[in-house]
């Protein structure tokens, strides 16, 4: 895929993906091989395969899967600012 292809094919998915089980966080970039790559930090791999099965695959094709355990993710904290 490329970044053209993303950007052609992603916007419809994202808006699903946003409001998805499990899902936190979507990222997309070009790596140091100049592979565009896709990463994303899900509560668990069956809530992201779930999500992958019923939205991305036979949609998007040639995608290529790696599942990779994170020890930690870190969020910036937000001030709720009441009026």
């Amino acid at each position: 895929m490329t970044p053209e292809q993303y950007d052609q094919s992603a916007p419809p998915l994202i808006e699903k993906l946003k409001t998805a089980p499990g899902f936190q966080y979507h990222v997309a970039f070009v790596d140091d091989g100049g592979r565009f790559t896709v990463s994303e930090i899900w509560d668990s791999q069956e809530q992201h395969g779930s999500w992958f099965s019923e939205n991305v695959e036979g949609v998007i094709p040639g995608i290529e899967q790696q599942v990779v355990k994170v020890h930690a993710v870190v969020t910036p904290v937000h001030a709720v600012v009441t009026a």
